[in-house]
């Protein structure tokens, strides 16, 4: 454990703030990074759900006026 807080106090001190400031940042950075693969999961499912919809335009069966 000494070794870990050893590292960490050296880490923060490069980034020149203190360990609890590192940890705090890296907390921040970690949440920030769980929101963003929430909005790309989101992002996607969006897409998926357009695609579907445009492809239910060539759908003979919902739109057979156009075929």
């Amino acid at each position: 454990m000494i070794n870990d807080n050893d590292s960490l106090a050296r880490t923060a001190h490069a980034f020149g703030m203190t360990d609890l400031e590192f940890e705090e940042r890296e907390a921040v950075l970690a949440e920030i990074n769980s929101q963003q693969v929430i909005r790309r999961r989101m992002e996607d499912e969006q897409s998926l759900r357009d695609f579907c919809d445009t492809l239910k335009l060539f759908d003979e069966e919902e739109n057979e006026h156009l075929f």
